[in-house]
């Protein structure tokens, strides 16, 4: 079954200049009470983007496997965020598998030539400047998904 990863209840709209996302959930956009944040979204130049709420709110099936929380589009770029909350443990490969599953399943039901710029994005609240495991780490995401770039930061940076 086709998964429709842009249905309009899950979708919010914003040309916000600084704004974040936590997972409430489902991953929603805050422009308020920036302690509650997951990551922090700085849109210096006010581009309008769309954030879709990916996780408990497209009604995905549990057998199509874990996916991230949300996406973020503009122009032509194509985002997927993954947001965690934990200090210890495996967290950045979890995060790193919730990605690749997800643009899998979005790469089998869309279209994905109209984005020119593709990214994997994790970001955890108690780990805000981890580096996750280096050149390697990146590059493994960048080959498995056909040209995704990964990025770990608190922030994210719409240019």
């Amino acid at each position: 079954m086709a998964i429709d990863f842009f249905q309009l209840k899950c979708q919010s709209r914003t040309n916000e200049t600084v704004f974040g996302i936590y997972d409430a959930p489902p991953a929603t956009l805050s422009f308020v009470d920036s302690k509650d944040w997951s990551v922090w979204v700085d849109n210096g130049g006010g581009k309008e983007i769309t954030h879709t709420a990916i996780d408990n709110c497209l009604g995905m099936p549990d057998a199509e496997g874990e996916r991230c929380e949300s996406m973020i589009t503009y122009d032509d770029v194509l985002m997927f965020v993954e947001l965690k909350d934990r200090d210890g443990g495996r967290w950045a490969g979890k995060a790193r598998d919730q990605l690749m599953n997800t643009i899998a399943l979005f790469k089998r039901d869309v279209n994905i030539g109209a984005y020119e710029k593709r990214y994997g994005h994790i970001a955890n609240k108690q780990r805000p400047h981890f580096k996750a495991g280096g050149m390697r780490f990146s590059q493994e995401f960048y080959d498995e998904t056909d040209g995704f770039v990964l990025r770990v930061s608190n922030v994210i940076k719409i240019e």
